[in-house]
């Protein structure tokens, strides 16, 4: 831990109050406000909490461990895959949760009307999850080419062990992909949400395609997202309204250009890029577990680990949570909420005295057009 170096002097001039006004908040004397300030004393730790709210900065930031809120935007990076190595086995449970089988075969032979055999790119391949349900589909003959970090990609090889299937792999960030324009179905699946500018990596798609392929983008509006879960027995209005990510998504996007509503905004971005015969759809699938489930444990499980559900947070990590929420415009109380929120949902989960049914709808949007 640094050194600890209270910040209320600076804060408090920030605010335009002296100490006795600080003192009448707190319900202390104005002399213990002058103490803390000259580092004789400090203040109970009960106290921290209280000040950190009133003057709307993290405890750290409070305790100098952490630069006030006015410091520079703390970037998230998520468009760099290597970020995620070694989290893959949490962060994408999710997938298999992404389709029904019947729905992307329909995709694939009655909407995209795909007879012959093909060659399919996708980006940000992940572990291959997709490419393999894909080639199950697809005409005989059909290859797949998958685009990642290396860490991905030989995880994706791995997916294909035991196959006959036709399947290479390219290790680049999607940035400075070159495409060659030889496929015939160029796909991303919730890979834009992640990218810092995914216009670029939207354009990238276009050129790997030839004349007449098929662009093809599977991704979320946020809010859909956020509003899609129930948990029988907990509050529903609660989950949808307890926190407020409207903040920490437009800070996101002035700040690095990673868009919460890319799933709404694909198609517009498509037909300014040339596209056409553009169309957009939405998945089918509902994540609904029951109790009456045979695999209901395994479901339940997957569904903690995808909503980081599986461990409690400590009063460090809690404030850690806090830091990045402010550091994006959320005042205290809010993050606080957010942090209350996802331990009523641990808990519940965690320690259901019964089983109970659940639901989480993903709202997919599939935002497809022809080169």
């Amino acid at each position: 831990m640094g050194t600890i170096k209270l910040k209320i002097v600076e804060l408090r001039k920030e605010k335009g109050i002296g100490q006795q006004d600080l003192a009448d908040v707190l319900g202390v004397s104005f002399q213990s406000v002058s103490k803390w300030e000259t580092g004789i004393t400090m203040p109970d730790i009960a106290l921290l909490p209280k000040i950190a709210e009133y003057f709307q900065v993290s405890v750290d930031e409070l305790l100098g461990l952490k630069p006030l809120r006015n410091s520079e935007y703390i970037p998230r990076d998520t468009d760099n895959h290597d970020n995620l190595n070694g989290k893959a086995d949490k962060l994408y449970k999710n997938r298999k949760y992404f389709w029904n089988d019947d729905y992307l075969e329909f995709l694939v032979r009655n909407v995209w009307n795909i007879d012959k055999p093909i060659h399919v790119i996708e980006f940000r391949c992940c572990e291959g999850y997709l490419g393999r349900q894909l080639l199950e589909i697809l005409p005989e003959g059909s290859t797949y080419t998958g685009v990642d970090n290396d860490y991905y990609t030989n995880k994706a090889r791995q997916e294909f062990v035991n196959t006959n299937y036709e399947v290479t792999f390219i290790v680049s960030d999607l940035y400075t992909l070159e495409p060659d324009g030889i496929y015939d179905l160029a796909l991303c699946q919730v890979g834009l949400r992640h990218m810092n500018r995914p216009v670029e990596v939207l354009k990238k798609m276009k050129a790997s395609v030839k004349e007449g392929g098929l662009v093809a983008c599977v991704d979320v509006n946020r809010e859909f997202e956020n509003d899609g879960i129930y948990l029988d027995g907990m509050d529903y209005d609660y989950l949808c309204t307890a926190f407020d990510f409207h903040k920490v998504w437009r800070k996101e996007l002035e700040c690095e250009g990673r868009d919460y509503a890319i799933g709404m905004r694909l198609p517009f971005y498509m037909e300014k890029l040339g596209l056409h015969d553009i169309d957009i759809r939405m998945n089918d699938k509902v994540m609904y577990v029951s109790p009456e489930m045979n695999d209901y444990d395994e479901m339940v499980q997957d569904f903690i680990e995808i909503h980081g559900l599986d461990e409690p947070l400590n009063p460090s990590e809690q404030e850690h949570r806090i830091a990045f929420f402010m550091n994006r415009g959320v005042d205290r109380s809010s993050a606080e909420a957010y942090i209350k929120r996802h331990i009523a949902m641990s808990d519940y989960l965690r320690k259901m005295t019964k089983k109970r049914a659940f639901l989480k709808v993903h709202g997919l949007l599939i935002t497809y057009g022809r080169k």
